[in-house]
């Protein structure tokens, strides 16, 4: 019984550390969730200087023997932990250019979004096409009403003092439409070709329609999306990283909603 205690006292550790590398092995090489090549190398080494801490607990193998082999041991392992820092480093630089081409993108969704209801303010519905939708920006009206006169006032509303006048004006003259990028609307930011770094003219996919509420209402909806992997292609191929298929969206076509699929 001492010596079992003994024995795994010894080799606990290393055990640790063994199972620890294998685990690295095995999701490393798992072709559903692909590793970098140094987190695969890192699992490597650790099996191998954990069999050899075993070996040295164990007496089989000596410290003379491992300061005779040290630079066998310990150099890969230097590159290794290079690799791993340059790998990080990596990443880390990947995510900064991910998040700021991400809000990029979501500020082009939500411009969208407020031409979508415009346009639903005017015409009751939304385009389920970008012509129609740059068509309305650009020479399209809508109804703005201007107040003179305080309208709380109730004796001013009686004596007339109060003036309420509904105008159309042309959408292209509203002071928010100058931020809109109208031309290039449709347009997904940073989609181009990765070899020849040239704009592909990926457009946002848009959608609407109409959904019944539990009421019975017939509801107008609309979405606009993209895919992760359009926008960061590139990046992707550039960052050893592999295809984000995932959507990002504004609006739905089942819910009665307009907001981002990034928030709650």
């Amino acid at each position: 019984m001492k010596n079992i205690s003994y024995w795994i006292s010894k080799l606990l550790l290393p055990g640790l550390f063994t199972l620890a590398g294998l685990i690295m092995l095995l999701t490393g090489i798992n072709p559903s969730k692909p590793q970098s090549v140094w987190y695969v190398l890192s699992g490597f080494f650790m099996v191998s200087c954990s069999m050899v801490w075993a070996l040295l607990v164990t007496g089989k193998l000596t410290m003379a023997w491992v300061r005779k082999y040290a630079a066998l041991i310990f150099i890969p392992g230097l590159v290794v932990m290079g690799g791993i820092i340059l790998s990080i480093r990596k990443s880390i630089r990947f995510e900064e250019i991910k998040i700021e081409r991400e809000n990029i993108v979501k500020n082009k969704l939500m411009k969208i979004r407020e031409a979508q209801l415009a346009y639903k303010e005017v015409k009751g519905e939304f385009a389920d096409n970008f012509k129609d939708l740059i068509e309305f920006l650009k020479n399209g009206k809508t109804l703005v009403v201007k107040v003179e006169g305080n309208v709380d006032d109730t004796l001013a509303v009686a004596q007339g003092r109060v003036k309420i006048d509904s105008l159309w004006v042309p959408v292209l003259g509203l002071k928010y439409i100058e931020t809109f990028p109208i031309d290039s609307l449709r347009y997904v930011p940073f989609a181009m070709d990765p070899s020849t770094k040239k704009p592909t003219g990926e457009e946002f996919l848009i959608e609407a329609g109409k959904i019944e509420t539990p009421e019975g209402l017939q509801v107008p909806v609309f979405a606009a999306s993209t895919n992760y992997g359009i926008f960061l292609e590139d990046l992707l191929l550039e960052f050893g990283k592999f295809s984000m298929d995932s959507l990002i969206q504004v609006g739905s076509m089942t819910e009665p909603t307009t907001n981002g699929s990034w928030r709650d």
